[in-house]
């Protein structure tokens, strides 16, 4: 799987967390159906391309947020974890409270944790790897597709602290920041950690490798970075006003300025980025631009409404916005678009080749072979 980073509910909810708000809602039950006989099984059947779309419900999941694994399904929610299994089956749940459920997703491994809380669950949709029981709230977390996890808390004495975990859970190495607060974390392969913090003097990266305790390199930014990612040119980083390359040491290679546009959502993958700017910070013009990993533009377009969620892959990028859902190449030539009237809140894609949309209360697969 294209291993990619994402805001996961929209601009306001990535500066949410870069402003550590936490937002209180009341827990519910979460009860699973489907309006389609055969219910979850329909919708995984037309998630393999066995059947036409099928639509998965989940009832009263306020707050909730889901992920598609490359074998399963996640559901999480203010009633807790719901994992299923490629079958449809529930292969097992954890009920807890949560406030502002959240999700990270890469492969089979996934987390979901509750913003501000203390409890990350860590696994795949065959076993819990591991439940982290933090002692102080819990910021972020992150996973890739080998398995690592980051997970960000907050710390006494400190700004932050990330530690991170193996495939099995394990904890293997612990840094804390002393003068700025750590945002997010990960890891790329196996050995190089990347931080993200957010001090007085601005955004500051940072890049470490896992065998030691220094750090090898750090980049310092004046304004306000959202997010970075690993790409396969180095390191890409989106900030309120910029998109900027680094490489791996963390020298800046390359900026692309929004001249004074807002940015509205925005996707990092590996091998490219895509991003939605407006004229104003509510309404106005919007556009949509893609670009490589060394910062050359592949393509634009005009966006006529918000683009409320953007999913990239290597040869495939997914823009939900007027509710439709549109898949474009890496130079924004449309591919394929379905309308999606039902809410939704976030597209994903899958590696074979169906595109999920999913809102509150319910998710739904296109382009499934329908014959």
């Amino acid at each position: 799987m294209d291993e990619k980073r994402k805001k996961k509910s929209g601009f306001l909810r990535a500066l949410g967390l870069v402003l550590l708000l936490c937002a209180a809602v009341v827990a519910v039950a979460l009860a699973v159906r489907s309006e389609k006989e055969g219910g979850l099984r329909s919708f995984w059947r037309s998630l393999r391309g066995e059947t036409g779309t099928s639509e998965f419900f989940f009832e009263n999941a306020s707050g909730g947020d889901v992920e598609v694994l490359d074998l399963g399904l996640a559901v999480a929610s203010n009633s807790g974890l719901y994992v299923y299994d490629e079958e449809g089956e529930l292969a097992y749940s954890r009920l807890h409270t949560w406030h502002d459920p959240a999700t990270s997703a890469s492969g089979d491994y996934c987390a979901a944790w509750d913003v501000g809380g203390n409890l990350v669950l860590f696994f795949t949709p065959d076993a819990m790897i591991t439940e982290v029981n933090a002692d102080m709230p819990v910021i972020s977390a992150g996973v890739n597709d080998l398995g690592y996890l980051t997970v960000c808390t907050e710390a006494e004495g400190y700004k932050g602290t990330v530690t991170v975990y193996n495939s099995l859970g394990t904890a293997i190495y612990r840094w804390s920041a002393g003068t700025d607060r750590i945002l997010s974390a990960r890891v790329s392969g196996r050995d190089k950690l990347l931080v993200l913090t957010l001090g007085d003097g601005g955004s500051r990266l940072a890049i470490m490798d896992l065998s030691g305790v220094e750090l090898e390199a750090e980049y310092t930014y004046p304004g306000l970075i959202i997010d970075a990612g690993f790409t396969d040119a180095g390191i890409t980083a989106v900030s309120t006003d910029s998109l900027i390359g680094l490489g791996m040491s963390l020298e800046e290679r390359w900026r692309v300025e929004f001249d004074g546009r807002y940015l509205e959502s925005f996707a990092i993958g590996r091998t490219g980025t895509v991003l939605a700017l407006t004229d104003f910070q509510v309404g106005g013009g919007r556009s949509l631009r893609s670009f490589s990993p060394e910062g050359e533009e592949l393509g634009s377009l005009e966006l006529a409404d918000e683009a409320v969620d953007i999913d990239v892959t290597r040869e495939r990028k997914a823009v939900l916005s007027g509710g439709r859902v549109s898949v474009y190449s890496p130079e924004l030539e449309l591919v394929e678009s379905w309308d999606c009237d039902f809410g939704a809140e976030r597209v994903i894609l899958r590696n074979d080749g169906t595109v999920l949309a999913a809102g509150t209360f319910s998710a739904y697969v296109y382009g499934a072979d329908e014959e």
